[in-house]
C-alpha cells in the first residue's frame, strides 16, 4: 500500500491516545453506573443512551469499511487528489478504535438501562471490545516504533516496494514476529466477542436493541477477517527469514481488504438503521 502520509505521524499518534481515552472513561463510567455522558454539555449529551451510542458507532465503523475498500482502489489506480491509499489507510487505522469503544459503551449502557445488577455475557463483551482497542492500537501503532518505521512501511517492505524498511524488518524480526502476534490475538479476539454477541442475541428480550442487532453477519465477517489475517501472517513470515512471500497471501489480502469489509458493510448498515429506530422508539416512549 503507498505510503506517502501528508500528515504528520505525531498527528495521528496524539489523535489517537485522545480519542481512545476519552472514549474509555466513557465506557468506564457506564460500567460503574454513573453515567457522565448525561450530564455534559449539548454536543456530547446525546450520547447518554446506549441506543445513540450504537448508532454512532455504526456510524464509523461503516465509515471505516468504507473508507478501506476506497483505500485498495486506490492502491490499485493511483492517488485521487489530495488522498492516496496511504493516507486513507492512517484514517482507517484510527477511526475503529473509537467505533469499537462506542459499541462497547453501548453494551454496558444497555445493561445499565435494563437494571441488571449483574450480566457476566455482558461484561465479557464489553472487555473484549476494549481488550481489542488496547491490542489494536498495540500493534498498529506503539509496537512498530520498536523496529524504527510504522505500520504501513513495514507492510510495504515485507511486500518488497521498500528494500530499506524491509533491511530493519529483517533486522527486528524479534519485534515484527510481536506485532504479528498481537495481529492475530485482535482478530482472534474480535471473533471471539462477536461470537458472545450472537449469544446475547438469542438471549436478549424483545425490548432491548440487542435483540436486533445483525449478529451473524457481524460473526461471519469477524471469523473470515481472522483466518485471513494468519493466511497474511503466515504468507509474510518467510520474507523475514530472506524467503519469498508465501503462496496463501493473495487469499488473505482479499479475504482481509475485500470480502470482509464488504460483509461487515451489510452488518454496520443494519445496526446502524437499529439504532435510529431505538432512539426514535426511546423519544416516543419519553413523550408518551
Amino acid at each position: 500500500m503507498a505510503v506517502d502520509l501528508l500528515i504528520p505521524k505525531e498527528t495521528w499518534a496524539c489523535r489517537l491516545a485522545a480519542e481512545t481515552l476519552y472514549y474509555a472513561s466513557r465506557v468506564r463510567s457506564a460500567l460503574d453506573g454513573d453515567d457522565g455522558l448525561e450530564n455534559e454539555e449539548g454536543r456530547h449529551r446525546s450520547l447518554g443512551d446506549s441506543a445513540a451510542r450504537l448508532w454512532l458507532a455504526s456510524a464509523l465503523l461503516l465509515a471505516t469499511n468504507l473508507i478501506w475498500i476506497l483505500a485498495v482502489a486506490l492502491n490499485l489506480l493511483g492517488p485521487l487528489g489530495p488522498l492516496s491509499a496511504g493516507i486513507l489507510g492512517w484514517v482507517a487505522l484510527s477511526a475503529d478504535l473509537p467505533g469499537v469503544a462506542l459499541l462497547a459503551a453501548a453494551y454496558a449502557g444497555l445493561t445499565r438501562e435494563q437494571e441488571r445488577t449483574s450480566s457476566r455475557l455482558r461484561s465479557a463483551i464489553v472487555w473484549g471490545f476494549v481488550g481489542w482497542v488496547v491490542l489494536s492500537a498495540s500493534w498498529r501503532f506503539l509496537l512498530p516504533l520498536t523496529t524504527g518505521t510504522d505500520v504501513q512501511d513495514l507492510f510495504a517492505g515485507l511486500l518488497g516496494a521498500n528494500p530499506g524498511t524491509l533491511a530493519l524488518a529483517k533486522k527486528a524480526w524479534a519485534s515484527v514476529q510481536e506485532i504479528f502476534v498481537a495481529w492475530i490475538a485482535a482478530a482472534g479476539l474480535f471473533f471471539v466477542v462477536h461470537l458472545l454477541i450472537a449469544i446475547d442475541y438469542r438471549r436478549a428480550s424483545d425490548v432491548e436493541w440487542a435483540k436486533g442487532v445483525p449478529a451473524y453477519a457481524w460473526l461471519l465477517g469477524t471469523g473470515l477477517s481472522f483466518v485471513s489475517t494468519i493466511l497474511i501472517v503466515a504468507a509474510l513470515l518467510p520474507v523475514l527469514g530472506g524467503g519469498f512471500i508465501g503462496s496463501t497471501f493473495t487469499a488473505g489480502a482479499i479475504g482481509k481488504l475485500l470480502v470482509a469489509p464488504n460483509i461487515m458493510l451489510s452488518g454496520y448498515v443494519s445496526s446502524l438503521q437499529l439504532g435510529r429506530a431505538a432512539i426514535a422508539a426511546r423519544r416516543t416512549a419519553g413523550r408518551g
